[in-house]
C-alpha cells in the first residue's frame, strides 16, 4: 500500500517587526551622528612607515601649511570654548554666546585673533569662502607677532593634559617649521607627535 504523502504548507516569516527594528536604529543612528567639522586647510603629510599611533583623544593640533600657514585647533568643543575665553580674557576681546558656540565647532582654525570675531558672524557658506591667512608666529624683531603661544598656552589651561600633535604639509619650508617648534620650546615643551601618512614597509621591517 503506497505511503500517505502529507502535503507540505510553504513557511513564510513576517518580516514587519525587523523592518521597523532595522528603520529605528537607522534613524536613531543618523540623528546622533556627528560629522567631522571642515579643517580650515588641507594638509598633505608626507609618509611614513612608524608605528606608533597618535592618540584620538586630549590632542593639540599644530598644522603647518605647504604656504607656511599656520592653523591649529584642539579635539574637545567644551575646551575650545575654555582656551577661547582664556585667549579673549588675556586680550581685552569679548565673544558672544552664539560666537563661542560656533568657535567650538571649529576642528581647527588659522587666523588672526583680532579676524576671529568677524568670522565667526558669517554664514558657513560665507566662511568656505574664504582662505584663512594663517596664526601668526612672528617671535623675532621689535614688532614681534606671535599668536600661536597664545593659543598653545591657553589650550593647557582648559586641559594641562593635552598631547601636542605635529601635522606638516609635505612641502612646508624648515623655517616656518622652526618657528612653531621656537614658540613650543619657549614654554618648555619638547616632547610632541608628528603626524604623517602611511607607508607600506620594506620587506622584513620590524617596529621596535
Amino acid at each position: 500500500m503506497p505511503a500517505v504523502k502529507i502535503k507540505r504548507a510553504s513557511s513564510s516569516v513576517d518580516m514587519t517587526a525587523m523592518t521597523d527594528v532595522a528603520f529605528l536604529l537607522l534613524t536613531f543612528f543618523i540623528l546622533t551622528a556627528q560629522f567631522r567639522a571642515q579643517d580650515a586647510a588641507s594638509i598633505e603629510t608626507p609618509s611614513s612607515i612608524s608605528g606608533i599611533k597618535v592618540p584620538d583623544k586630549n590632542i593639540m593640533t599644530i598644522g603647518l601649511g605647504k604656504d607656511g600657514k599656520v592653523y591649529f585647533g584642539i579635539d574637545n568643543q567644551q575646551e575650545r570654548m575654555e582656551m577661547l575665553e582664556n585667549v579673549a580674557a588675556a586680550k581685552g576681546i569679548t565673544f558672544s554666546p552664539n560666537e563661542k558656540k560656533e568657535f567650538a565647532l571649529m576642528s581647527n582654525f588659522g587666523m588672526p585673533i583680532a579676524q576671529l570675531k568677524q568670522y565667526l558672524n558669517l554664514s558657513k557658506e560665507q566662511q568656505a569662502k574664504i582662505k584663512q591667512p594663517g596664526i601668526p608666529t612672528d617671535s623675532t624683531g621689535a614688532g614681534a607677532n606671535n599668536e600661536l603661544k597664545d593659543w598653545v598656552f591657553n589650550s593647557r589651561k582648559a586641559n594641562n593634559d593635552l598631547r601636542i600633535a605635529l601635522k606638516g604639509d609635505n612641502l612646508a619650508k624648515f623655517p616656518e617649521f622652526k618657528n612653531v617648534l621656537a614658540t613650543l620650546q619657549a614654554q618648555n615643551i619638547n616632547k610632541f607627535n608628528l603626524i604623517t601618512g602611511t607607508e607600506a614597509p620594506p620587506a622584513g621591517w620590524k617596529a621596535d
